[in-house]
């Protein structure tokens, strides 16, 4: 058990700290060419690790809600939030991105009409609440319309991973979690590839040094192989309810790393909004 609970410590820790690093490797290529690079060569690294969990091949009719899935959260998430990040902090990223249960329960109320009573409209209500605190802070404190554009990327990038949520459960529910990660990165990395080709030139302005190469190996294989390939194990051996909840740490510690290693600001709308989206996000998990 105890083992279980240092694995649970080094994902959240580690996810949070990618934050940081995907924030730093934008000073070194454009925002597309790095999400390619990190989902490329993390799905290559899962390659093994699909072959030793022994995940079988998607079945042939199930390929194209893969390539949804793929597209979804992988090409539109990465794409979204590395273009939004260049005008938002990491922190800040991690907050906005972890809105994501609000925006699937929301979802799966109109569309699963998986109802939502009491304590969830709360927490709906609390999340939204804390996403005006950050984005109306920004409106009047910075009057900044690319920071403005930035947060609204990383929020649509939200709701496309909650789209993928809902689509994983309704479409691909009899499917083995591992298959579903690795070939979904694999298939939306593709797509990262083809716009980071025609939108940057293919990463030909890269600059190579060894803190973007540090960037870009920790992210793809800490943070997308070897952590995504810890989360499933935990989801099997620890209570599901107590590993999901844990992930509200993920945006604490990304503000936390954001503030220590790249000075920024935690300013009242942030640390307002924050608390208010997280705890929004636990009554939307506790009901």
């Amino acid at each position: 058990m105890l083992f279980n609970i240092f694995l649970l410590g080094f994902v959240i820790i580690t996810w949070g700290y990618s934050w940081v690093l995907m924030k730093i490797g934008l000073q070194y290529m454009g925002p597309f060419t790095f999400a390619a690079w990190r989902c490329v060569l993390g799905g290559v690294v899962m390659l093994p690790v699909l072959f030793l969990m022994r995940a079988p091949l998607p079945k042939r009719e199930k390929w194209p809600h893969y390539a949804l899935v793929g597209a979804l959260q992988t090409t539109a998430l990465f794409g979204l939030i590395l273009f939004g990040m260049q005008f938002v902090t990491a922190g800040k990223t991690a907050v906005l991105l972890y809105t994501m249960p609000i925006w699937t329960s929301l979802i799966a109320h109109f569309y699963l009409k998986d109802t939502l009573h009491g304590w969830r409209w709360v927490g709906i209500a609390s999340g939204a609440l804390g996403l005006l605190c950050i984005l109306g802070w920004d409106t009047i404190t910075h009057q900044n319309i690319q920071i403005l554009f930035g947060e609204l990327l990383i929020v649509l990038a939200a709701v496309g991973w909650s789209v993928s949520n809902i689509w994983v459960k309704t479409r691909l529910a009899d499917e083995d979690p591992f298959s579903i990660n690795g070939f979904q990165t694999i298939i939306g990395s593709l797509g990262l590839v083809a716009i980071a080709f025609f939108a940057e030139g293919g990463g030909a302005n890269i600059l190579w040094t060894p803190m973007s190469v540090f960037a870009i190996v920790f992210t793809a294989i800490v943070a997308t192989a070897v952590n995504f390939t810890i989360w499933f194990y935990l989801l099997r051996k620890i209570d599901t309810h107590t590993v999901a909840f844990s992930v509200l740490l993920v945006p604490v510690f990304g503000l936390l790393f954001d503030w220590v290693q790249l000075g920024s600001t935690l300013d009242a709308g942030v640390m307002v909004g924050g608390v208010l989206i997280l705890y929004g996000i636990y009554r939307v998990s506790n009901y």
